[in-house]
């Protein structure tokens, strides 16, 4: 059986780290778990607990991904920074969703 290299433990690691952060966020509602979130913002705690759920998620599962695939072959060195673009990404992409988030209702 190999074994795999440091770096793709790393990911693993870092990637099962992040996803259990997701789903605590995401299920269980702990926004605590979120920097500079007091929750004395104007917009619902239900609300940021599932942008930021789910952002936190698909990076954790995405970096989960990567080291799988790093454990199992080797990927080239241009990879890891692709990763941390597309990491770079989603929480921009957070973050716009939060700042322009409007209720929705009568």
């Amino acid at each position: 059986m190999p074994v795999p290299e440091s770096t793709a433990v790393e990911w693993l690691a870092a990637g099962g780290i992040v996803t259990v952060g997701g789903i605590l966020v995401r299920f269980l509602g702990w926004t605590f778990l979120l920097a500079g979130y007091d929750g004395q913002s104007a917009i619902p705690d239900d609300v940021v607990a599932e942008m930021a759920g789910n952002t936190i998620l698909r990076v954790g599962i995405a970096v989960l991904a990567f080291g799988g695939l790093a454990s199992v072959t080797d990927v080239p060195s241009s990879l890891g920074p692709l990763v941390g673009l597309a990491i770079l990404v989603a929480v921009g992409r957070l973050l716009y969703k939060l700042n322009t988030y409007e209720p929705t209702g009568a």
